[in-house]
């Protein structure tokens, strides 16, 4: 069963959905979690084997055919009755022969260990042609479910996903130990044991995952004496999972061979673990624009009992109700649960100020939940709003054509513009010095005194939209002094378009400033 937090309220409180994954169909409730659950703690306890003779009865499995036929068949005279012989010679002459068995799981839970003892044999049909490999794989139910057929492309490696297998490369009378489908190790087979000699084999293997190795033993029927391949041989990252058995082997159809298997014991042995929790990384980064930011906490090496820790979210330089919504509670892991994700609502300031940190916290507060790092986290808030253009842009002039007389005045920002805005020629003056005698001409007969402010006849933006052109008009007459001023009005003034908004700042959301900008003539 997995458990993930997939909703919360605005509020910050933690809610809960819980859904149980059946095949594919997916059940959900929602509940909110209330106090503090402690931990249960469950006795040691031996899982019921996975158990297989081919005589009858046995733990269940089900049968792929991955390459040509003929399918996986039970075939009578083995070491102790009927055996199953997983691959043989192809009735296909190109596609081969490739099958597998994969075992239901006995019993779901993470365990210490895993003992694992089966009888194997292949036999070379035509001499010289042994085959290309067989396989022996605990298979992580994560990845293949918890029945089912599952298939590896390279059995003789051992290679399955998030799963630890045994490959015996019968080509090259080679045994591997891979993990996660990585080979860690692999190991040429003693001269006095050949994996396709027409006898059964014993194999005997243990998995550790308390301390992350394993062993295998190789006892042929003919000389009855154990071969060691693997001494407690060191599998980097093999955590404790919930697993199911699964074999597999496979031909070519220019090599081939019988692969057969019987008497499968697999005991998966020792206290059930119930794991440690951690968040899932050490920096959670989401945009401030995405209005919730995911924070997962793990459950890793077993997911036995039911666990509840204290989750918090504190101000950084983030600040709760400005920057983002603060959220704490305690937090349930229920038996089985190997996941829980949180969301922390986020707030668009709407300034353009950097990006933002809150500080995360997992606690213990029954003194039972197995902490292991990172218990603290960091989510970066990244700032999303475009930064304001500079008030004071650049300023070049434009002549008439054939002339040094200026028709218009062109104005370069740092950032793209609100476009009716920027258009809008209220928001711009064009300034005479009060002492200019083109000022005290413009004004005679209007109202008597000098005036210094001239509107422009439009203002045009560039499809960048950071080049305004502010045309002269009528102006474009008047002799212009040596030294001009335009007024960019860095908050539009009431009553004209985007009053609401900040002219400067293209998009809106940072008051701007009035700039003053002195051109030389």
């Amino acid at each position: 069963m997995i458990n993930i937090i997939r909703q919360f309220r605005a509020s910050g409180r933690i809610a809960v959905m819980e859904g149980r994954v059946v095949g594919a169909v997916t059940r959900a409730r929602p509940r909110r979690a209330r106090g503090l659950v402690e931990m249960e703690v469950l006795e040691d306890r031996r899982l019921l084997s996975t158990v297989q003779t081919f005589d009858g009865g046995g733990t269940p499995y089900a049968a792929g055919q991955i390459g040509g036929p003929p399918p996986a068949t039970v075939t009578p005279g083995g070491p102790s009755g009927s055996f199953m012989r997983l691959a043989t010679t192809p009735t296909n002459a190109i596609a081969g022969n490739n099958n597998s068995i994969s075992f239901a799981t006995s019993d779901p839970g993470t365990f210490n260990s895993v003992t694992a003892q089966w009888d194997f044999r292949v036999t070379q049909t035509i001499p010289g042609q042994r085959g290309t490999g067989m396989s022996f794989a605990l298979l992580n139910t994560t990845n293949y479910g918890t029945s089912g057929t599952a298939a590896s492309v390279t059995p003789q490696q051992g290679l399955y996903d998030g799963s630890f297998g045994f490959g015996f490369d019968t080509t090259n009378n080679t045994v591997y130990a891979s993990q996660n489908s990585g080979i860690v190790t692999a190991v040429s087979v003693p001269s006095g044991l050949d994996l396709a000699s027409g006898q059964f084999i014993h194999a005997t293997a243990t998995i550790d995952f308390q301390h992350a190795t394993v062993s295998l033993t190789l006892t042929p029927s003919s000389t009855g004496t154990a071969v060691t391949i693997f001494d407690a041989q060191e599998i980097p990252n093999l955590g404790p999972y919930q697993a199911r058995v699964g074999f597999q082997a496979a031909n070519t159809a220019a090599n081939y061979a019988d692969f057969d298997v019987d008497n499968i014991n697999v005991q998966f042995t020792g206290q059930r673990l119930a794991g440690t929790l951690s968040f899932g990384s050490v920096n959670f980064v989401a945009n401030e624009s995405d209005g919730v930011a995911f924070i997962t906490i793990n459950r890793t090496g077993g997911s036995s009992g039911s666990v509840t820790i204290g989750f918090v979210s504190a101000d950084g330089t983030a600040r709760n109700g400005v920057n983002y919504t603060s959220v704490a509670g305690a937090i349930t892991f229920a038996e089985g649960v190997t996941q829980q994700v949180v969301a922390i609502p986020l707030i668009d300031d709407g300034v353009a100020d950097g990006n933002k940190t809150v500080n995360l916290y997992l606690s213990n507060p029954t003194l039972t939940a197995p902490l292991s790092p990172p218990i603290v986290s960091t989510l970066t808030i990244v700032n999303t709003d475009p930064v304001p253009p500079t008030v004071s842009p650049t300023v070049t002039k434009v002549y008439r054509a054939g002339t040094r007389r200026v028709a218009a005045f062109r104005l370069t920002f740092s950032q793209p513009l609100d476009r009716a805005s920027a258009q809008d020629t209220s928001n711009y003056e064009l300034i005479f010095p009060s002492a200019s005698r083109a000022a005290r001409t413009a004004a005679r007969g209007a109202s008597g005194s000098a005036s210094r402010a001239y509107a422009f006849a439009s203002a045009v933006l560039d499809p960048t939209g950071t080049v305004v052109t502010l045309s002269r008009g009528v102006l474009g007459r008047m002799h212009l002094p040596k030294l001009v001023q335009i007024l960019v009005r860095g908050t539009p003034p009431a009553g004209v378009r985007n009053a609401s908004g900040t002219f400067l700042a293209g998009t809106g959301g940072v008051s701007g400033t009035d700039a003053l900008l002195t051109v030389r003539v």
